[in-house]
């Protein structure tokens, strides 16, 4: 009888099997295959320059600035959207009134396309009618030029945190609701403050859920592309690059033509094997024991 079960399954799961090979590992390897050759038009034939690719990365200087790019949106755009969320989780777990439209307040920025936040955000930052400097005039205040390259990716990440600490938030609030309303009122009883209740029985609960959170932080920074792609205009700033948006670059140009097929799938490489060691390192920072209701 379970050997008559496991032949129907296999047909069931062919089909998806099929899909998942075609439009994901195919495209996996061959771009692997594609990092050791040098492809400059996509009408001319790749030739093979074995790991040239890849070590032109250790001196390309765009290459080592998009990567602190993309270390700075990770880190210290997560330091921050976790840090908000912490907060916005915290004070939910009170049992406010409303809970549910507010999140639903927090969580809209996230159902905004990337390119329309963008752009928004493009617009706050206009040094001559921005929200931001009309607000310094109104204080007296010299107005500051929020994308100038000094103050591009800092700019960019607090658009880029406003989008989407929403998102994190409800997931972790979404962990805060398995927790019976009977373990706050007890600890509120005993008089714990309510960060003190966050963090010696919200997170503890919740724990698991924040190292997926982590992981799903972790993949969409690294492959961030269409607010930053969307934020520079059709010429991105150099100090927005990121190393998904260099790659783009380089592969298919902006206005000009560029074509280095071969050297921007080493970087997708990269990209993968950074995603791959911090995923790793945060899986293992983030196992502990988890507490179960």
């Amino acid at each position: 009888m379970i050997y008559g079960r496991k032949k129907l399954i296999v047909p069931y799961l062919l089909p998806a099997i099929a899909l998942y090979v075609f439009f994901f590992v195919y495209p996996v390897f061959h771009g692997v295959f594609i990092s050791f050759h040098e492809w400059s038009d996509f009408s001319k034939p790749m030739v093979f320059n074995g790991i040239d690719n890849y070590t032109k990365m250790f001196t390309d200087q765009f290459y080592w600035m998009s990567l602190k790019n993309t270390l700075l949106i990770l880190f210290v755009g997560g330091f921050f959207t976790f840090l908000i969320g912490f907060v916005y989780t915290a004070v939910m777990s009170e049992g406010m009134k409303g809970k549910k439209a507010i999140r639903a307040i927090i969580f809209f920025p996230n159902i905004i396309a990337p390119v329309a936040v963008a752009i928004i955000w493009n617009y706050l930052y206009r040094y001559d009618v921005g929200l931001f400097n009309s607000i310094l005039e109104l204080l007296n205040i010299d107005p500051v030029n929020w994308t100038a390259p000094e103050n591009i990716m800092t700019s960019v990440i607090i658009g880029y945190i406003w989008s989407n600490v929403g998102l994190y938030a409800v997931i972790m609030m979404s962990g805060v609701d398995k927790i019976p309303n009977t373990i706050f009122e007890s600890a509120k009883i005993e008089g714990a403050s309510t960060f003190k209740i966050f963090f010696k029985i919200t997170l503890p609960l919740i724990w698991d859920i924040l190292s997926i959170n982590i992981v799903l932080w972790t993949i969409n920074s690294v492959r961030l592309f269409d607010f930053l792609y969307a934020f520079g205009g059709a010429t991105p700033s150099q100090n927005t690059w990121n190393l998904a948006l260099y790659q783009f670059i380089l592969g298919f140009g902006s206005r000009t033509s560029i074509y280095q097929v071969g050297y921007a799938s080493a970087i997708a490489v990269s990209m993968v094997i950074l995603v791959s060691i911090l995923i790793i390192v945060f899986r293992r920072f983030f196992n502990r024991e988890v507490y179960e209701l």
